[in-house]
């Protein structure tokens, strides 16, 4: 069974949906869950019946760093999931209870799910996820504070995959090194949010074989 990778935000915007500075992505395999929820509950409202992806009956929630931009729809997600795990960095435990969630403290990389990791918070911030597919591992991340390198080291160290199939997410406008350390550890990069245009540029020529252009409302199959 092939993993659905549903963009819901992102900043590039797509013609019949909403967007806004952001980043969640739903993903939708043995489990479905949401990465990340963006800044507005209204674009998640729309864009998910938009693109026929329902936010209810999801399994759990990952959060890959308490930044507004990344936790502002939560409180929606909560309501149409009362009660279900809630995945993130130490910082707002009382926050997260108090949207509705389980709220569960990762403190250390490990699994999360069968199939499923998270690199543990580096510096003590933020986190990516690893998720198993046919294809092999797709790692996402938020915001790629510490370095999308190190993040996609720590979750292949975790996973046990010498390889990512795919790394998509926000880059956080990575320098040439870092981007060509992570494409000797990627054989697919979908920069998004903000990654930045030089970043994607710079992935678009040199690796064009590598490059995947994603924006608001694109769905990959893996």
């Amino acid at each position: 069974m092939s993993t659905r990778l549903i963009i819901l935000n992102d900043n590039a915007p797509s013609k019949g949906l909403l967007n806004d500075w952001g980043w969640s992505l739903l993903v939708e395999g043995n489990y479905r869950f949401l990465f990340d929820a963006g800044m507005n509950p209204l674009v998640l409202a729309h864009n998910s019946k938009a693109l026929g992806a329902s936010l209810k009956g999801l399994d759990f929630v990952v959060l890959s760093h308490w930044h507004g931009d990344h936790c502002g729809g939560f409180p929606y997600i909560a309501e149409l999931n009362p009660g279900i795990p809630l995945y993130a960095p130490p910082g707002n435990k009382a926050l997260a209870m108090r949207w509705g969630f389980d709220a569960m403290e990762v403190l250390k990389a490990g699994e999360i799910v069968p199939g499923i990791w998270t690199s543990g918070p580096l510096d003590g911030f933020e986190q990516a996820a690893g998720v198993e597919t046919p294809s092999g591992l797709v790692v996402i991340v938020g915001c790629s504070h510490p370095g999308v390198d190190r993040l996609t080291g720590a979750v292949l160290e975790v996973s046990g995959y010498k390889k990512a199939h795919l790394v998509m997410g926000s880059f956080h406008y990575p320098s040439p090194g870092t981007l060509d350390k992570l494409a000797a550890m990627a054989e697919f990069i979908a920069p998004a949010h903000c990654s930045g245009n030089l970043a994607k540029a710079y992935v678009r020529k040199r690796y064009p074989g590598k490059f995947v252009e994603v924006k608001t409302g694109s769905v990959l199959e893996v």
